[in-house]
């Protein structure tokens, strides 16, 4: 059986933080060896550089979320670019992108998002995006920086199938979480059907977005099986192919395997 990866989710957080080696042991026995924790500011950056010097299994982002970028300072891209320095388990920018779901400022949301986008270009790493309700704006920075040879990931997609095919024109990996297992999730599934397996990383955004069956508890990286499995299920393969396929995009994108 091939191996999985989940290629998304927040280990500093409640309640792996108080048990890595054992969200890593129940990983392993659900054949899921690679675990990227996303950092969404400063604070939770550092804590994943933490987590993955000490820990083989796990790799690392260090960003800041748009929804961090109200409590941020310019001084923080400084650090951020500081981090990235400090340690070969990073593996990538983020996640950082436009959220326009709640109050927000959208200057500072697009001066943060295309501040580390230029940090991704300078040390050659790819970019984890975020976007709510916030399609065209994203679209449109995506494109102003898709030629500079960046890879860039629509992180736990949920927009438009339309969305979905223009990223995917521009070369953007499409990353499916949970929320692709919803019984009201059709424009999810079409999305997916819609775009080359080649482009597609699964995740599954621990703890948040719970697949069926379980949805309405936390969330466990081990999860990230259900997600494939529907995924094999729209591309019409079967499991094991689609583990194979999607494990060989994660390691083209942040390895260059």
């Amino acid at each position: 059986m091939n191996s999985l990866i989940d290629s998304h989710c927040h280990l500093y957080y409640e309640p792996y933080i108080n048990d890595i080696q054992g969200t890593i042991d129940e990983c392993k026995k659900n054949n899921i060896y690679k675990l990227l924790s996303i950092g969404v500011d400063l604070t939770t950056s550092k804590k994943n550089i933490e987590l993955a010097q000490k820990y083989n299994e796990i790799f690392c982002t260090v960003g800041i979320h748009p929804n961090s970028t109200v409590n941020s300072k310019k001084e923080d891209l400084l650090v951020l670019e500081q981090l990235i320095k400090s340690s070969n388990k990073i593996i990538g920018i983020g996640e950082t992108g436009l959220d326009y779901y709640r109050d927000f400022d959208k200057n500072l949301q697009f001066f943060y998002f295309e501040e580390q986008i230029k940090i991704a270009i300078k040390f050659n790493l790819p970019v984890i995006v975020h976007t709510r309700d916030a399609e065209d704006d994203t679209y449109l920075i995506l494109k102003k920086y898709s030629n500079n040879n960046l890879k860039f990931i629509i992180h736990c997609f949920s927009g438009s199938v339309d969305f979905a095919i223009k990223c995917s024109g521009l070369g953007c990996y499409i990353s499916f979480s949970g929320n692709i297992t919803f019984k009201n999730a059709n424009n999810i599934r079409e999305a997916c059907e819609a775009i080359d397996i080649k482009k597609i990383l699964i995740e599954t955004d621990s703890p948040y977005l719970t697949p069926h069956p379980y949805r309405g508890k936390k969330n466990h990286p081990s999860n990230v099986k259900y997600v494939c499995n529907e995924i094999s299920k729209i591309k019409n393969i079967d499991f094991n192919t689609a583990s194979k396929i999607t494990t060989q995009n994660f390691n083209s994108i942040f390895f260059n395997v």
